[in-house]
């Protein structure tokens, strides 16, 4: 039976009217931007079907939240609107189609911008100086904040060039170095952490002493005005005056008159947007003329010359369903909420990681809770926040291992547990599948179902096995044939060419990742050398610090590792480091920064080809920096790189460079 539409028409409205309180006023959302938006949709649907019940005080004839009583009252002489959203190509074509309708051509230009995850605010200046800063509230009315923007480093408090009066528009941010930094404080005092940048930032921006906000980074970007003769004739116009003024704009920008243009354009950026130093949910697209704009004028809340163009959530609320408890391969145990399935940044999420059970505690999470999860780009998705504390269980480390039954222990000065069984078999299995992995040893097919097969079957017990296997063991597995036992045979044949940096990585010594491998094998080129060298000789390697050091020493000394060592030698893998033509090290010892939009590779595809020319790569520039290569629309790093006389290449100067190097 279908619910009463007037009756659902109230329920989504006493919803959406508590989120919005949430989100506005106390900063603290519950829900994901996608989340928020289907209830809005199905909210507006239902009001569109059945307009009898529509009132004025619907979430859907409002632009914002309430305006709350923190802060002193401000009403914007121009109402400050919020964008319609839209999720998929189809709905931007949907707008552009009515514009083209609206204005009587289709050769119209348009804007495209990053959409900056921050909190809107607007600035009025008065003869050249700013008078009042406030937030959006709820579109009409919105809270005095001042003092507290007064704060952020990147706003003019003089525009002696501009006309008066103005009033420039804008998004406050955090960037995401800055969030971490802010949270790790937050936990040492024991306060609350912020789940994302946008609560970051409007916690900063609400606070009653401005001192506080002083104390964190934010940041400003101007994307639109609100009332004044500034001068222009297009949006475009006006982000060059803002330059002028002083303000920062978004280095992410586009200027088309081809619709599919703006979609090729939002498709190339999902990737790159992970690589700015702040958090972007989507894009803005604009009709670029402002005479074309007042032609398409306003919704009750929203423009129709501009739409937000947003991406698949990152956040995501949902509930725990359990809480496991995973052994790795060095035996930590690691607690996992198992979740109610959601879609977030384009995936479903089922799992996310609790990291450790101070973090447990932190967020005091428990079965049955309501959490905000996260996962930006490939990042293995992690809760961030308990929603609602709907549980009732705590959840306490485990005294004997999941796995295997053994004792767990605990060093006191670290958060981690562990199982100190070194043969429980989910350390086994997880060291097996790291060894295969496409980091270590690259074996193609030997993923979790064979190796949980191999295991059960007893062909396998470790590693060194993998090497033992035949066609026989293969054929009986489920789902094997002659091919595809064939293709796991050659695939574990070619894993015996990998260097002995790959080989390193893939035994799983303690504190050696890829990275510390590489160095080990350059320096001792022999699996022999490095077995016996001494623990001066370790130390002395620059980047391999006092630990990494013991660790190595006392694995190679190990009398089961030097069987398996051994075992490894006789299946025929080889054990040397190819030796690195130093002609082609033309970054050796040098550090390179890349920033802006590359067009022939991704930047994790640069800094790996700058690594294999003997740099270093870093995501900040500093004095120490020899190079940044700079694509198209490079941003803060770029600026700072010249203010600090780094050298700055193009892309293609930079591929050349590594060209000339090869001859």
């Amino acid at each position: 039976m279908e619910p009463n539409p007037k009756e659902e028409i109230e329920r989504l409205k006493k919803l959406i009217n508590y989120h919005n309180n949430l989100y506005y006023n106390l900063d603290n959302p519950i829900l994901s931007d996608t989340q928020y938006d289907e209830l809005y949709k199905q909210l507006k649907d239902l009001e569109d079907k059945y307009p009898q019940f529509r009132t004025k005080n619907s979430p859907t004839q409002r632009i914002g939240g309430q305006a709350s009583n923190l802060f002193s009252p401000v009403v914007h002489a121009v109402p400050m609107m919020s964008l319609d959203n839209s999720y998929s190509a189809q709905d931007i074509r949907d707008w552009y189609a009515r514009a083209a309708k609206l204005l009587g051509r289709s050769d119209f230009k348009m804007v495209v911008e990053a959409k900056i995850d921050g909190i809107s605010c607007s600035l009025t200046y008065q003869d050249g100086k700013l008078i009042t800063a406030a937030s959006r509230g709820d579109g009409k009315t919105g809270e005095d904040i001042t003092p507290n923007v007064l704060t952020v480093q990147d706003i003019p408090h003089t525009l002696p060039q501009a006309p008066s009066p103005l009033e420039i528009r804008g998004e406050v941010y955090l960037e995401k170095k800055d969030l971490q930094a802010l949270n790790d404080k937050q936990r040492l005092l024991g306060e609350n952490i912020f789940a994302n940048t946008r609560n970051a930032a409007a916690g900063s921006l609400r606070q009653k002493d401005s001192s506080i906000t002083a104390q964190r980074p934010l940041k400003f970007f101007a994307h639109s005005f609100g009332a004044g003769d500034i001068g222009a004739d297009s949006f475009s116009g006006f982000i060059q005056l803002c330059r002028q003024w002083g303000f920062a704009v978004s280095p992410v920008r586009l200027e088309t008159t081809n619709l599919e243009e703006v979609i090729a354009f939002y498709n190339q950026f999902d990737s790159a947007r992970h690589n700015l130093p702040f958090d972007v949910d989507g894009l803005v697209v604009k009709v670029d003329l402002f005479e074309w704009q007042r032609v398409l004028g306003n919704t009750a809340k929203s423009p129709r010359w501009a739409i937000a163009f947003k991406y698949p959530a990152e956040q995501a609320t949902t509930k725990v369903n359990n809480i496991i408890f995973s052994v790795g391969r060095s035996g930590i145990i690691t607690p996992v909420a198992e979740l109610e399935p959601v879609p977030c940044a384009g995936v479903i999420i089922s799992n996310a990681t609790l990291h450790n059970f101070d973090e447990v505690k932190r967020l005091g999470v428990r079965v049955g809770d309501s959490v905000i999860i996260e996962r930006a780009g490939e990042v293995i998705p992690k809760v961030v926040k308990v929603a609602q504390s709907l549980g009732t269980q705590e959840v306490l480390p485990p005294v004997q291992c999941p796995s295997c039954g053994g004792r767990v222990y605990k060093e006191e000065s670290e958060v981690g547990y562990y199982c100190i069984n070194p043969a429980c078999p989910a350390q086994i299995r997880a060291r097996i599948l790291h060894f295969a992995s496409r980091g270590a040893m690259d074996i193609e097919g030997l993923g979790e179902n064979v190796v949980d097969q191999l295991l059960a079957n007893k062909y396998i017990t470790n590693f060194t096995d993998i090497y033992r296997l035949t066609f026989l063991h293969l054929l009986n597995l489920e789902n094997f044939k002659d091919k595809k036992a064939q293709n796991l045979l050659d695939a574990i044949e070619a894993s015996k060419h990998r260097t002995l940096a790959r080989l390193l990585f893939a035994v799983g010594i303690a504190f050696v990742g890829a990275k510390t491998a590489e160095l080990l094998a350059d320096r001792f080129r022999t699996l022999d050398a490095l077995m016996n060298a001494s623990l001066e000789e370790l130390q002395a390697i620059p980047e391999v610090g006092v630990a990494v050091s013991k660790s190595v020493y006392d694995f190679m000394r190990d009398p089961k590792v030097r069987q398996q060592l051994e075992e490894l030698r006789q299946a025929g893998l080889n054990l040397t480091q190819p030796a690195k033509q130093l002609s082609a090290n033309i970054f050796e010892g040098k550090t390179l920064v890349f920033t802006g939009e590359l067009t022939t590779m991704t930047r994790t595809q640069a800094e790996l080809k700058a690594k294999e020319y003997g740099g270093k790569t870093s995501g900040s520039v500093s004095k120490k920096t020899a190079y940044v290569v700079a694509g198209a629309e490079a941003g803060s790093k770029l600026k700072k790189a010249q203010e600090l006389g780094v050298t700055v290449l193009t892309e293609q100067e930079f591929l050349d460079m590594i060209s000339a190097a090869k001859k």
